[in-house]
């Protein structure tokens, strides 16, 4: 009971101090629960932790969001950089989260002389999450999932949005503050349940400082991409804050390896937009000897259900005609095989034995001498 009397205590002092954050009143597993993060309002050389309020469920149970924000030096609002840092915006798609929670450990022995500001959400859907699955459900109409890489910026509920788009709404205005308190958006995905790929992004490299960001990353294969409208990424470029997707690896694992990289790649981030201290006076030049660079992504389609053999593995080169994959029916008998449609780099490949008709049985990456594909197909 002292416990608790200390926390609603320490709570109570904090609140009345910093009303700007708009604090709910609520306290939830010891953390401060609010309406809207005010980054003048948030402590200086300091992690601190809030739940942001994203909307409620059918019957009134209340969802939230982890927020945490290191905050360097009083100062740096004004001389620094603001980056963000998201994950699991899908639900099924979680190495990203361990990425954010790393960063933000390794800031806590940092942030004294941070000269800048980072903003993570480690689950934007914790819905998704917690159905084990991308998507959101939203239970009118009988219920209906829906995509919030799709949704962005978001529809308030007065304007008909439902519980996605509210999501969505509630992240952007208050969280990213309409792109005030964003200079660089960094947003970590995996591919979904049943796909495998190594490291790669989607790249935007009409706008500035985006091919420098996915150049840092020093991925397996580096997409350039003009995004998909209401993704975080493309609605963080359309309002010209550079940004970038990274994708690692599969769904619902945590890739050690991958994590690893990933994390060096943030750190390098926060290296170039100088938030942390940095132990150089040169420009770090990225390695991209193992990198593939494309402008076109080309997916396969089965014409019937049964079973997947690959017969080539993520990364290897491919020749326009080469068998990628056989499908199989229950007795073993081989359907019909998948021939890559151009010369390429095999970019993805079903972990997933079962397939159905229409389903994806292999994603090839090339580069298009379609001038229309200059800035990024998908077929």
């Amino acid at each position: 009971m002292q416990l608790i009397n200390g926390i609603w205590t320490a709570f109570a002092l904090l609140a009345g101090s910093t009303q700007a954050l708009n604090y709910t009143g609520d306290v939830l597993n010891g953390v401060p629960v609010i309406s809207h993060l005010d980054l003048a309002q948030v402590p200086s050389q300091a992690v601190s932790r809030y739940y942001l309020r994203v909307g409620e469920l059918n019957g009134g149970t209340a969802l939230h969001v982890p927020i945490m924000v290191a905050r360097g030096t009083p100062e740096s609002l004004d001389t620094g950089k603001r980056l963000s840092l998201s994950s699991a915006i899908h639900g099924d798609e979680l190495n990203g989260v361990r990425v954010v929670q790393r960063i933000l450990e390794q800031l806590k022995d940092q942030v004294s002389t941070l000269n800048g500001t980072v903003i993570a959400i480690p689950t934007v859907n914790p819905l998704g999450i917690y159905l084990n699955q991308r998507n959101y459900f939203t239970a009118s109409g009988s219920g209906f999932l829906t995509n919030v890489n799709r949704v962005f910026p978001g529809t308030p509920p007065s304007e008909g949005g439902n519980g996605a788009e509210l999501l969505a709404y509630n992240i952007w205005n208050n969280v990213w503050g309409n792109t005030s308190q964003v200079d660089v958006g960094l947003d970590l995905h995996t591919p979904s349940s049943g796909g495998e790929t190594s490291l790669w992004c989607y790249a935007d490299f009409r706008l500035p400082y985006v091919e420098r960001l996915a150049k840092l990353l020093q991925p397996d294969t580096l997409k350039i991409d003009v995004g998909e409208p209401g993704s975080i990424e493309t609605t963080f470029v359309g309002n010209q804050i550079p940004s970038i997707t990274v994708e690692m690896g599969q769904a619902k694992v945590w890739n050690a390896s991958l994590i690893d990289r990933v994390y060096d790649f943030v750190n390098r981030v926060l290296d170039d937009l100088r938030i942390t201290p940095s132990h150089t006076t040169g420009v770090y030049q990225p390695d991209l000897s193992k990198t593939y660079i494309a402008t076109t992504f080309h997916d396969t389609y089965s014409t019937y259900g049964g079973f997947v053999e690959r017969l080539v593995g993520v990364d290897e080169p491919v020749k326009k005609g080469q068998a990628i994959a056989n499908i199989r029916n229950a007795f073993g008998d081989i359907l019909e095989t998948i021939l890559s449609p151009e010369d390429g780099r095999m970019f993805q490949s079903p972990r997933d034995p079962s397939i159905e008709p229409g389903g994806s049985a292999g994603e090839i990456a090339y580069n298009s001498t379609d001038p229309e594909c200059a800035d990024g197909c998908i077929f």
